[in-house]
């Protein structure tokens, strides 16, 4: 059943199960005064039976006040909210739902409906294990991050690939990131090397990493300028002599620990194995060897050439 109803009416126990997004709210009402509120919402009748819980449509209801509308067109649902809410989710081709809002709506169903994830999953198409890894995607964030996320202040990319597995490791560093992203917002690239970064380095750059993130970004970006003004600088000739000083320090390294990892009995199987890389390595080293005398001997006649047709030219004149 479809009607308008007054918006003082509705009951907005879900709104903080989606995430506010400035743009898409732009982009409603622009739609809302252009064409007027096509979709309906859903709702379900309250408990009283006078007023109206909203389910889904907190965008259209934003962007409805925002132009000044005090009415809504609603798609009022039976069977109660839990229904409602497992109809909702099992519409996973009707819209784009942020996972951490999916993680949301199951958890009221977990936490209020005492719903189990099989339960839940069986109801909107999915298995018990999908439930309970989304449903762990919203319990594992630390409540800062979690509001940070909701207000749109934080994307949930970076809530769940970086903010969340830092909170585990270090719940105070993840908290004084969060604070930093939310003043200062970096892109998904440089949030992915900064966290990277992060990963591999001591405490003492892990605390200037978190003091200012913009700056060391902008650090790593000038340092990986400098590098590749290097290599274009040295050109080919330049990476050359350094990779074969790699290997050549790789060389020596399995030269000293040879005698170690070649002993009388050791298995034939990996004995054979050993044998034939170093017959490849030998190999590789005669056909270096081979390349670089033979660019020599053309470099020298073609230096020959160049002196002979030089001396024709003078002699001509």
């Amino acid at each position: 059943m479809i009607k308008e109803v007054d918006i003082h009416l509705l009951e907005l126990r879900y709104g903080h199960t989606r995430v506010q997004n400035d743009r898409a709210t732009v982009r409603m009402q622009n739609s809302i005064n252009c064409h007027g509120q096509i979709v309906p919402a859903l709702a379900v009748t309250s408990e009283d039976g006078n007023r109206f819980v909203l389910i889904d449509g907190y965008l259209r209801l934003k962007a409805l006040v925002a132009c000044g509308h005090d009415c809504i067109n609603l798609q009022v649902m039976d069977g109660g909210e839990q229904g409602a809410l497992l109809t909702l989710l099992a519409r996973n081709n009707d819209r784009q739902w942020e996972a951490i809002e999916e993680a949301a709506m199951l958890y009221e169903l977990h936490s209020r409906f005492s719903c189990s994830f099989g339960e839940i999953g069986k109801n909107i198409g999915k298995d018990k294990s999908w439930v309970k890894r989304r449903v762990d995607l919203l319990t594992e964030l630390p409540e800062e991050i979690t509001q940070a996320v909701m207000s749109g202040k934080l994307s949930v990319w970076a809530a769940s690939r970086v903010l969340a597995p830092l909170s585990r490791a270090n719940a105070e560093d993840a908290n004084q990131l969060t604070k930093k992203l939310i003043k200062d917002p970096l892109s998904t690239r440089d949030l992915s090397l900064l966290y990277e970064h992060y990963k591999k380095s001591n405490r003492l750059v892990r605390d200037r990493i978190i003091a200012d993130p913009a700056l060391f970004i902008k650090v790593v970006q000038q340092q990986d300028q400098e590098k590749a003004a290097k290599e274009i600088n040295d050109g080919p000739e330049g990476k050359w002599l350094k990779d074969i000083t790699v290997v050549c320090h790789i060389l020596k390294r399995l030269t000293q620990t040879a005698a170690y990892a070649f002993y009388p009995e050791q298995r034939a199987f990996k004995h054979r194995q050993m044998q034939i890389w170093i017959k490849k390595a030998d190999q590789y080293l005669v056909e270096l060897k081979e390349i670089a005398r033979r660019k020599e001997h053309d470099q020298s006649i073609e230096k020959a050439a160049y002196s002979g047709d030089g001396s024709q030219q003078c002699e001509s004149a």
